[in-house]
């Protein structure tokens, strides 16, 4: 066999190994190939979307680079290069690179896809639009593409153009089931419905695990609207045990996670630096506990912009403190303003993106809880706001639904998620204990009883006059792209307390383990 066929075969094992989420095994493969054949970008590009899957955008970026440098006009690098620079949170340069490579080619779909999901993440919805319909019109079956424009559709609340792009793709190709599981939590189905039984004949032929997955999970929504609820938990529990299969979750490592946190702030009491520049409102708590309605209640203020789940706190705390001093593992060094400033620093070029011009800013990332100790240090003005929600509610609003972070991978399994609840409420306690008046306890079961005055106390807290159109939140044109967003679009429903009692003969085990 010479090399081209030895190559051949090697790429068509890499491919095989990343769709079926072996990345470990392809990264290593990579590797060892890349030594043999280092000017082969294919090797590279597979090698570093490896990466990047697990994590490890840093290791990505320099493949990458590493390659680039050999052909800076390769398209397909440049537009990883923009992939892996969206996932590390650098924006300004991901779309650099992504430009880059449509002035090579100004008819590279995968690059006009790419910028606009970019742009759609900024909240530049029209920016966005205009790629996604430019990649289609170069090619008119390009999936990923309508998948895009459908959510920018599904997003902005304009669901009837959604569900008739969902359904253009499906007719293009049956076993793109992702968009049979897209479709399905904006439809509401009955015994008869057509889509439901075309879901069920699908399931019984397909082959593909990924698209099985997708379909179980459609199929456990669309039972669960005709109120068949046996047959929803059956089809919401192969679907977890699939998506399970295909993750890697160590709880240990969390609550280790958890601890080294919890107790650098037993032993310290950290200064506040000076607070300067934007004004932030913090919503944090468990998902699926009302951030998203938070949020959308209070963006509909005009003083106040949404800008959605944001990344850079995270990132600048792990960077700036996790990956490079041993503060917060050992406890014995204290916290240095010089730290705590470049955070700050971090965080607000961040946030520039969105040239907000309103008085504050929202970052709606729920699992910010772990970080306000660090909050209170770095921005002492900000305003916390935390959701809580009745525990089983929120445990199973998780199980039913699929996240792209893996900072979610604990949701997929009963055991991981009652332990991730339970370390999250005891350190919520903590925080609370700690700081009490400064952070404000949204309890969705209260917003649900009386919206007006909930609100009321709301806006109070973040020092903001009453605005009427925050009881209108249902018409915010703010674009929602997390699990909620169908739900946002209505008003205020109570059908969505104490859901979980229809699934309570198949959940005891979450909930002794809740209750314990």
């Amino acid at each position: 066999m010479d090399n081209i066929d030895y190559l051949k075969e090697q790429v068509s094992i890499m491919i095989n190994l990343f769709k079926t989420k072996r990345f470990d095994s392809l990264i290593n493969k990579g590797i060892t190939l890349i030594g043999k054949f280092p000017d082969q970008a294919i090797l590279y590009n597979i090698t570093s979307l490896a990466y990047n899957a697990v994590g490890k955008g840093t290791e990505a970026k320099i493949l990458l680079i590493k390659i680039l440098k050999k052909d800076p006009r390769d398209i397909n690098v440049l537009n990883n290069l923009g992939l892996v620079s969206t996932k590390c949170g650098d924006i300004e340069n991901a779309e650099s690179y992504y430009l880059r490579a449509l002035k090579q080619n100004p008819d590279f779909v995968d690059a006009l896809t790419n910028l606009g999901n970019l742009k759609l993440n900024q909240d530049k919805n029209e920016e966005a639009k205009e790629y996604f319909i430019k990649a289609i019109k170069i090619n008119n079956k390009i999936l990923p593409a309508r998948m895009s424009l459908a959510a920018y559709y599904e997003q902005s609340g304009n669901f009837k153009e959604a569900k008739k792009l969902y359904t253009e793709i499906l007719s293009f190709d049956p076993n793109y089931t992702i968009a049979d599981k897209s479709l399905s939590l904006i439809h509401k189905y009955t015994h008869k419905d057509e889509h439901l039984k075309t879901m069920e004949e699908k399931l019984k032929v397909n082959k593909e695990e990924e698209s099985i997955r997708w379909l179980n999970f459609a199929l456990g929504k669309a039972y669960e609207d005709i109120e068949d609820y046996k047959k929803s938990f059956k089809f919401y529990e192969a679907a977890n045990k699939l998506h399970r299969d295909t993750i890697t979750y160590n709880f240990k490592d969390e609550e280790e996670h958890f601890k080294k946190i919890k107790h650098f702030f037993t032993n310290h009491n950290i200064e506040p630096i000076d607070d300067y520049g934007q004004k932030l409102i913090f919503i944090v708590g468990m998902p699926r506990s009302g951030t998203t309605l938070t949020e959308q209640i209070l963006s509909s203020h005009k003083n106040i912009f949404g800008a959605g789940e944001l990344n850079f706190l995270k990132e600048a705390i792990e960077k700036k403190l996790f990956n490079k001093i041993d503060n917060i593992s050992s406890g014995n060094e204290k916290l240095k303003p010089k730290i705590l400033k470049e955070i700050k620093d971090y965080y607000l070029k961040k946030i520039t993106t969105y040239k907000n011009e309103k008085e504050y800013l929202i970052d709606k990332a729920p699992l910010n809880f772990k970080w306000i100790g660090f909050i209170m240090a770095i921005f002492p003005n900000s305003k916390i706001i935390h959701c809580s929600r009745n525990p089983m509610d929120i445990c199973w609003s998780n199980y039913k639904n699929t996240f792209s972070s893996q900072s979610m991978n604990y949701s997929y399994d009963f055991n991981d998620l009652a332990n991730f609840y339970r370390i999250y409420d005891d350190l919520m306690k903590f925080w609370i204990n700690k700081f009490d008046n400064k952070i404000f306890n949204m309890v969705y079961e209260d917003l649900i009883i009386d919206k007006k005055l909930e609100t009321k106390k709301l806006l109070t807290f973040c020092g903001l006059a009453w605005d009427e159109n925050c009881l209108d939140f249902h018409n915010n044109k703010k674009t929602v792209s997390t699990a909620s967003l169908a739900q946002v679009r209505q008003p205020i429903y109570n059908s969505s307390v104490k859901k979980w009692e229809n699934y309570s003969e198949n959940l005891e085990f979450l909930k002794k383990k809740l209750d314990a």
